[in-house]
């Protein structure tokens, strides 16, 4: 059985591709002049891709844990997903800048696996490349963009990002150290790698290359919404459909929306309610904040079921030696 499109496929590629080229020819002519559509921005993209490309964790779950309908195994399901979201829910409102930070790393290492668990790498070397490639990832909109990114810190908690050392005074030398630690993180993975058939190094030269553009030129707000909607969100939800097919049980992109409808849905409504609660509606700053806090606790129990699809793919296949 062939297996379905990724993210790697060329049509895919191109197309993501492609449109991360449109926002960087908007961005460099328009600067963070784009910033009163980021936030529309910002929700088009969680709406199409971001918040459904977890909302079938519970049927992921399913397959990897061996669970099924009794009312034992949903509880086990549900009762963990929801603990690890009320307790990391709970850390935002006693320490907010420790649970920036979490967040910050635990986004740096998802984006970083999502991004290169196609390398095969022996399990330290592929840790190490997937923060590195997090690192550059989230580091690159906070120092080229820092005055934008500073109140969505502020509110989210309370970490004055302008009082960084460096950011004000040498954000060019910490843009390009971004860059360059991550270049040489690719570089000495290579031959630790297992090729694949759609392992292609040359193309992480191009990736590298068009998202330091991206997130070098682009509002921050809409770079982020490019990535996370277009390669990150958009390649696990191919990394799914390739999961099931995988299993025998194909589904297509139409299933796939409507399994993931319920959960994608009820997550607006708990952030509506945030907004009435804490009268956010119309305070820009505040609204993202709220929305980047929902994505982080809803982050870390979708983590661990990532982890453990990408431990069950990859544990029978051959990884070079370290």
């Amino acid at each position: 059985m062939d297996d379905p499109v990724t993210l790697r496929s060329p049509r895919v590629y191109a197309g993501v591709l492609a449109l991360t080229l449109l926002a960087v020819g908007v961005g460099a002519w328009g600067g963070v002049s784009l910033g009163p559509s980021a936030l529309g921005v910002l929700f088009v993209a969680v709406v199409l891709t971001g918040m459904p490309h977890g909302a079938i964790d519970h049927l992921v779950a399913a397959r990897l844990w061996g669970l099924d309908s009794t009312w034992s195994d949903q509880a086990k399901f549900y009762g963990g997903y929801l603990v690890l979201m009320a307790l990391y829910g709970a850390l935002w409102i006693v320490a907010p800048a420790w649970s920036l930070g979490l967040f910050l790393v635990m986004t740096m290492y998802h984006f970083g696996q999502a991004d290169l668990a196609y390398w095969r790498l022996p399990p330290l070397s592929a840790r190490l490349v997937y923060l590195s490639r997090g690192l550059f990832l989230i580091g690159l909109p906070i120092v080229a963009f820092p005055e934008v990114v500073a109140p969505i810190f502020a509110a989210m908690g309370d970490v004055q990002l302008l009082d960084w050392p460096l950011v004000m005074t040498a954000p060019g030398v910490l843009f390009g150290g971004l860059v360059v630690q991550h270049a040489v993180a690719l570089g000495l993975a290579v031959p630790r790698a297992a090729p694949s058939a759609d392992w292609a190094p040359g193309r992480e030269a191009i990736n590298v290359a068009v998202l330091t553009a991206l997130f070098g030129l682009v509002h921050p707000l809409v770079a982020f919404s490019v990535f996370f909607g277009g390669w990150h969100a958009l390649g696990h939800i191919l990394e799914l459909l390739r999961f099931f097919r995988r299993r025998g049980e194909a589904m297509s992109m139409v299933q796939f929306y409507r399994e993931a409808a319920l959960f994608t849905v009820i997550p607006f409504v708990g952030l509506a309610g945030l907004y009435v609660a804490t009268q956010s509606f119309g305070l820009q700053d505040q609204m993202i904040a709220l929305l980047f806090i929902l994505i982080a606790i809803m982050t870390l129990p979708h983590m661990m079921v990532v982890e453990k699809l990408y431990w069950e793919r990859e544990k029978d296949r051959p990884r070079a030696v370290s």
